[in-house]
């Protein structure tokens, strides 16, 4: 399939009740976006590339992904993500900002449970953040969540969610 492209612009002020425009709130933002979708019967790929310029701020990012989701045997389904954003905003002396990042996640999908991990190094002096997730579908509407932030820190952080979604 050929690369699906979209642009655009987003230009606008924020003004206060009376109509005075509010200080710092303009925005002229321009954007990009190109997208490669293939699919068969047992899997799917999907390539990114993403612009966006705040042409006030002086800053911008440029997003490059790539994620693959198949059908691994009839009790497991896999997908995977790889990314790479490069931030920069001119007005602030520091350098861009890089984060490279990747996730595999597995599906059950006779019971709807996932099981996924992920990894991100930002810049260069190496950060890496890292998070492991469960979630399970209760019942219709309502899913269970947990998460595991950093678990190789000292200090790692979790985090359990009940989720109920209404639909109307």
């Amino acid at each position: 399939m050929a690369w699906e492209m979209s642009a655009g612009a987003d230009i606008g002020l924020g003004s206060a009740t009376g109509g005075k425009i509010l200080t710092g709130s303009e925005l002229a933002t321009l954007w990009g976006k190109a997208v490669d979708d293939h699919s068969n019967f047992a899997s799917e790929s999907r390539r990114e590339v993403a612009v966006r310029l705040d042409t006030l701020k002086g800053s911008g990012t440029l997003y490059l992904g790539r994620s693959r989701n198949w059908i691994l045997s009839e009790n497991l389904d896999m997908q995977t993500l790889r990314s790479l954003n490069v931030s920069y905003v001119t007005t602030q002396a520091a350098p861009a900002s890089v984060t490279a990042s990747q996730a595999v996640t597995m599906i059950f999908p006779w019971t709807g449970t996932s099981i996924s991990a992920s990894g991100a190094v930002t810049d260069l002096n190496g950060a890496f953040s890292s998070t492991l997730a469960f979630k399970q579908p209760i019942a219709p509407n309502l899913n269970l969540t947990a998460s595991l932030s950093d678990p190789l820190t000292l200090i790692p952080a979790g985090d359990v969610r009940v989720d109920y979604r209404i639909k109307w």
